[in-house]
């Protein structure tokens, strides 16, 4: 019982990371229509920001936690200001192929920086202590302090989102872009706020899931990967659905890995996709109209 109690814990925490990262590709998709495949390398850039401001300067975890999310929130205005917006009037596809050409720029970016794909870490504040469950069961203090900060930063997001004059102009162009610029709002004001929010919670995932994992210049690519899955398992567009559909797979995944073994734990994400597909297309909190 110690052992799944541990478990529960720690896939809880992974789960709740990966709900913030698919929070920013679902804000971006309800609002903006855009899957943007570059969200991936901001996590990795967070990571990697949290580690200079944190290992490299000596800071506390949260100065590189704050330096993470605003440092990426000004790069996902930039990219929509340089690439989202100049293709706003094209096709889907061709804003999905530009945002995979910048997740692979940045990526051979971050390799001219670091040079190699050394693991580096993150101090994160708890990592000396933990909560012993028995003789041979402990649960580190990091993870309940990102379990914490998500907790946060939800709330922080849910605050701005729906209590807010801002969040009430992004949820107006999100249910009619058309009517909500004949009302007055300012879509390109809207996009580059939607696309800083987006990204901060990017770099936010990163600091955590680097403090966890510690930081790789290609450790954006499975949070990409499970964020999409989530965001579809979810619903497009539901930052509620991401955030229970981040918990249900990351519990279920650590779960299986660790009943199991590493191997079918990486089928449990794609199970679901393909049950969630073939059961209920437009995932959990979407609507009939938005499938994946």
């Amino acid at each position: 019982m110690s052992a799944f109690a541990q478990q529960l814990i720690y896939g809880t925490s992974y789960g709740m990371n990966l709900a913030v990262a698919a929070a920013g590709l679902a804000l971006l998709f309800g609002v903006y229509r855009v899957i943007n495949l570059a969200h991936g390398q901001l996590i990795m850039f967070g990571g990697y920001i949290a580690y200079v401001v944190t290992t490299g300067l000596g800071l506390h975890f949260f100065v590189g936690f704050a330096a993470a999310m605003v440092a990426m929130g000004v790069a996902g205005v930039i990219l929509e200001i340089s690439v989202f917006r100049i293709l706003q009037r094209r096709p889907a596809t061709d804003q999905l192929l530009a945002s995979l050409g910048v997740y692979m720029m940045i990526g051979i970016l971050a390799l001219r920086i670091w040079g190699d794909f050394e693991a580096r870490p993150i101090n994160m504040p708890g990592e000396e202590g933990a909560i012993l469950l028995g003789e041979d069961i402990r649960i580190d203090f990091a993870r309940i302090v990102t379990i914490a900060i998500t907790i946060a930063v939800f709330a922080v997001l849910y605050f701005v989102v729906y209590r807010t004059h801002l969040g009430r102009t992004m949820r107006a162009t999100a249910q009619g872009p058309e009517t909500a610029t004949l009302m007055g709002i300012r879509k390109r004001e809207v996009a580059a706020l939607v696309f800083f929010i987006a990204g901060a919670l990017g770099g936010a995932a990163g600091a955590m899931l680097g403090g966890l994992f510690n930081v790789r210049p290609d450790m954006g690519f499975q949070p990409l990967l499970m964020a999409l899955i989530i965001i579809i398992f979810g619903g497009m567009g539901s930052l509620i659905g991401a955030i229970i559909a981040g918990l249900v797979l990351g519990i279920l995944y650590n779960l299986t890995v660790f009943y199991v073994g590493s191997k079918l734990g990486d089928l449990v994400p794609f199970a679901v996709l393909l049950i969630i597909l073939m059961v209920r297309p437009q995932g959990l909190f979407g609507l009939p109209g938005r499938r994946a």
